[in-house]
């Protein structure tokens, strides 16, 4: 979830915030913005349910509800649908069967329910005081918010997950430099678990493999364009690695210490020794909350180094970036980057275990957490109740 500080005086101007809270314009999506003493606390965002699935209703209502309470201090959410049906041609509000079961599990669990509004593809409406008539029109949200906090959102949910385009001459580097590489390390033990230290002396493109923390910081320091063919192929042979792969998710949840530490316990572990429960908390989505901004700059690396590989050698970036995708709390992404790496190798295993944390609604415990507030950051400013 994305705090901002922007005001949002009235169900317009609040509808104008919701896509900078998620990033993205929402479709076919049921938005849940919990508050603090009539602040946001940030966005969260489910697909919408079948319609005619009644018991469908009262699951996604307990399970957005469960959320929002599990975010330190809420005592008030505001609900949005955005839906693709035309509102005016509608007999009765879209999904009201869903938002009339959510507004009651809040209040269930003593929480206000500050607005509940709905977007359609010709307007908007409010679902505690619906217009009389035709729909509000679409033209009153269209403007952003003033000091908008993230810039224009994409275009929708999906959008954000694509993958950057590459430069074709690129690609070929890369793939070149990464057959050398697999060529030099990829046959011998150090190669398919850790490569040793003492290799620092290979030269070309495996030299950067001589030290893999080292190699998984120094790409966080620099845009990931600015990286060359060399760097981004021994990044793609750690990501297809998995020791290599969570070393570096492990890292870049903290620091480079951690992975020095996680590297050796790795070591230790194809020796046979048991590896530390406490190093492996955070692949689970458990201890203490990752700095979000150098969770992001991994992921948008991991992004650039997916979108240089040819399709075949995809899974382990993509594996990696639906971690690092669900560690922000965009599951939707996750979802999509797994899927897409076990359509390539149905037997993927990082993958399917991201699959099955996004189908069992887990987000990790950080996701819930409020940030400390800082001069420039923090929650919106004050919504008015009703």
């Amino acid at each position: 979830m994305t705090p901002a500080v922007v005001s949002a005086t009235s169900s317009s101007s609040f509808l104008a915030l919701v896509p900078h809270l998620l990033e993205c314009t929402p479709r076919e999506s049921l938005v849940l913005v919990p508050f603090a003493e009539c602040r946001s606390l940030g966005a969260m965002r489910v697909d919408l349910p079948s319609t005619k699935d009644a018991p469908s209703n009262e699951s996604v209502a307990s399970t957005v509800i469960g959320m929002a309470c599990k975010v330190s201090r809420t005592d008030a959410v505001a609900i949005v649908v955005y839906a693709d049906e035309t509102l005016a041609d509608l007999p009765t509000l879209a999904y009201r069967a869903l938002v009339d079961a959510t507004i009651a599990r809040a209040e269930i669990c003593g929480l206000n329910v500050i607005d509940a509004l709905v977007v359609g593809s010709d307007g908007w409406d409010s679902y505690l005081s619906p217009s009389a008539s035709m729909p509000h029109p679409l033209s009153d949200i269209a403007s952003p918010p003033l000091a908008a906090p993230n810039g224009p959102p994409v275009d929708d949910q999906f959008a954000a997950a694509e993958l950057p385009a590459v430069d074709a001459a690129l690609c070929r580097r890369v793939i070149a430099a990464l057959h050398i590489i697999e060529r030099e390390l990829g046959n011998t033990p150090q190669g398919r678990a850790l490569p040793r230290r003492s290799r620092a002396a290979t030269v070309g493109p495996a030299a950067a493999l001589a030290d893999p923390p080292v190699l998984i910081e120094d790409a966080l320091a620099a845009p990931p364009t600015e990286l060359d063919a060399a760097h981004l192929a021994a990044l793609a042979f750690c990501l297809a690695r998995p020791s290599l792969r969570d070393m570096a998710l492990m890292q870049w949840a903290a620091n480079l210490a951690t992975g020095d530490i996680v590297l050796q316990a790795q070591a230790a572990f194809h020796r046979g020794r048991p590896f530390p429960e406490d190093l492996a908390r955070p692949m689970w989505g458990e201890g203490a909350r990752p700095d979000p901004d150098r969770l992001r700059r991994a992921l948008e690396l991991c992004r650039h180094v997916a979108a240089a590989l040819p399709r075949e050698h995809r899974p382990g970036p993509l594996a990696a970036c639906a971690w690092l995708a669900w560690a922000t709390g965009r599951s939707s992404h996750a979802a999509l980057y797994a899927e897409t790496a076990l359509e390539i190798d149905a037997e993927h295993g990082l993958s399917a275990i991201m699959l099955d944390l996004i189908d069992a609604g887990r987000l990790p415990e950080w996701v819930f957490e409020r940030p400390t507030s800082r001069a420039g950051t923090g929650s919106s400013r004050e919504y008015p109740g009703r």
